[in-house]
């Protein structure tokens, strides 16, 4: 009996320090973030890619306050950004808390679950932010204008590193040629 509770208190003790084996940090959010300096127009310079954003460029995301909701319009193009389809799908997003505005859920028609929507990263001037969620199969870096600095997108992107999301899979969204 002694030898099976040392096994067992050996197995806890590898599979707790499994766990943090990366030492990942909880995924946290910018209490920066706030309605007034969110709403807007806003394009995505880079995201890991979705299915819902495979294949598009010039893509923007407009937030308008109706009161009770924030509506979401998210369009792009498809195939291209002067030929292109253009693609739009509309959602509304919300903060379950409403002391903390940056952790939000957002609900599209094509989804049966309001998604995470996590501000990671709120610049204090409304410029720039870095979106994901709490299992990090999501960021999406995000500006006010379809272009930034590769020293500002590489440091919003050294952001996600210590909650150990995989940057290397976030690829650049083409904002060249768009005409909305």
């Amino acid at each position: 009996m002694i030898r099976l509770t040392g096994i067992f208190c050996t197995v806890v003790i590898i599979l707790s320090s499994c766990t943090n084996a990366n030492n990942c940090a909880a995924v946290t959010t910018d209490p920066a973030a706030n309605k007034a300096q969110f709403l807007g127009d806003w394009f995505e310079i880079g995201s890991i890619p979705q299915f819902f954003n495979i294949g598009c460029n010039c893509t923007k995301a407009t937030y308008t306050d109706n009161g009770s909701n924030i509506l979401v319009r998210n369009s792009c193009r498809l195939g291209g950004a002067t030929i292109g389809v253009p693609n739009v799908i509309n959602g509304t997003a919300y903060a379950p808390n409403p002391s903390d505005f940056s952790k939000l859920k957002v609900k599209f028609p094509t989804s049966p679950v309001d998604a995470d929507y996590w501000i990671i990263y709120f610049d204090p001037n409304g410029q720039n932010m870095l979106v994901g969620d709490p299992n990090k199969t999501t960021l999406f870096v995000l500006s006010r204008t379809r272009t930034m600095s590769n020293a500002t997108y590489n440091s919003l992107l050294s952001k996600a590193v210590p909650f150990c999301y995989n940057i290397s899979k976030v690829k650049k969204t083409d904002q060249v040629s768009c005409i909305n």
